[in-house]
């Protein structure tokens, strides 16, 4: 009797409680990063599909508004309170979770979000100067998404950085840029894991722009210690995703707008 009532109790636990999980990959057969669709290996129209094409999402207008990690961190709690009393319904369409938005109400939640700096939305043209992270991970490519159609091979896919605010920071401290293989730069090599190696072991500022994104398909990580599992370490789920531009501070202290070189431009000594 009682495993009856533990399995009643678990069956109207998962009919009853909010659907948080992220939405599922679908199967492609694309063998090339230039075949893969916007929407990646995902169901049109699904919120995985909505948040593949914010990834690939490149069109920039005007210069960029600075973000501070203090706004990313002000963003997150904003998202997390418009869900902290559950499902919500957006122009008459339920959205259990922010893991589930499809388009249209994506849009409406991750618009107009209050921060210490002012009013951000997704999609919004941004800048941010901070260290890539001392530990734990490098700069690595994310290889397998359904964004780029789950190809294995290092320039089909996302450079994952994490960016702080301080040198010698942890992860748990930062947030995620990325940087796309359909960026030309990523194309040519002029942006590579090992500059991006040797910024990191030198601890130089760098200045990053490009688009502000939601990573709805994860959860925050502050834990230091263990396996990271499916979510990465960081703080806030708002990355800079695609990165336009990446700058370094070879000096290691450069004025707001004067000191810094393209990483494109930049040959690093043997």
């Amino acid at each position: 009797m009682h495993t009856k009532l533990v399995l009643l109790a678990a069956a109207l636990l998962a009919v009853l409680a909010p659907d948080l999980r992220a939405d599922t990959a679908v199967k492609c057969s694309v063998k090339t990063i230039s075949a893969c669709p916007k929407i990646g290996c995902s169901k049109p129209g699904s919120p995985l599909a909505a948040t593949n094409s914010q990834k690939r999402t490149t069109a920039i207008q005007g210069g960029p508004t600075e973000v501070t990690f203090s706004d990313l961190k002000d963003l997150q709690a904003d998202v997390d309170g418009k869900f902290a009393g559950g499902p919500i319904v957006i122009k008459g369409e339920k959205v259990s979770s922010y893991r589930n938005m499809k388009a249209a109400p994506r849009k409406i939640v991750l618009s107009g979000l209050k921060a210490g700096s002012g009013s951000f939305s997704e999609g919004d043209f941004v800048e941010l100067v901070g260290f890539i992270a001392a530990t734990k991970l490098p700069p690595h490519p994310n290889t397998g998404e359904s964004v780029n159609c789950k190809l294995k091979d290092e320039p089909s896919n996302d450079y994952h950085i994490n960016i702080t605010p301080a040198k010698n920071g942890d992860e748990t401290e930062g947030v995620v840029v990325e940087m796309i293989p359909q960026n030309p730069d990523r194309k040519n090599k002029d942006w590579n894991l090992d500059k991006l190696k040797k910024i990191q072991a030198g601890q130089l500022p760098v200045k990053i722009q490009g688009q502000l994104f939601f990573d709805s398909e994860h959860k925050p990580n502050t834990q230091k210690t263990g396996k990271a599992g499916g979510n990465p370490r960081r703080f806030s789920l708002w990355e800079i995703h695609p990165l336009s531009s990446f700058f370094v501070c070879l000096s290691g202290s450069c004025a707001k707008s004067t000191g810094w070189k393209a990483l494109q431009d930049w040959t690093p000594s043997p």
